[in-house]
């Protein structure tokens, strides 16, 4: 019986992931999903060139998430990770300040989705 809840379970899991509320977030993998200017790359130099480097902590890992509207705009941005704190504001900081991402799609139209992303300094 046990076996049969867990089977069941999981099958009525399988559909349509999506966290539904202001904006909607679709976790499925058959989205395309969102890109930044010029591709992660360019993300990271765009980062680098707005921090200041004073308030970077040497040998910091942080792990951070926001949202990237039906727009294009990042919002609800947050460090899930982190040591540092001069470290962590410099990073919220410079964030706020992004341009804006090719939005994600599904079914030809733009939806919003979180990102979770690690930055490493060495």
């Amino acid at each position: 019986m046990r076996y049969l809840f867990l089977f069941l379970v999981c099958l009525s899991s399988n559909s349509h992931a999506q966290i539904q509320g202001e904006d909607e977030v679709y976790l499925n993998s058959d989205i395309i999903d969102p890109e930044f200017p010029g591709g992660m790359e360019m993300f990271y130099a765009y980062l680098m060139n707005k921090l200041d480097k004073n308030k970077i902590k040497s040998e910091e890992k942080l792990l951070v998430s926001f949202l990237v509207n039906k727009e294009g705009t990042m919002e609800k941005i947050r460090l899930l990770k982190f040591d540092d704190m001069d470290t962590a504001v410099e990073i919220l900081r410079a964030l706020k300040n992004f341009p804006k991402w090719k939005p994600a799609y599904k079914n030809g139209n733009p939806i919003g989705v979180e990102l979770k992303i690690p930055i490493i300094f060495r």
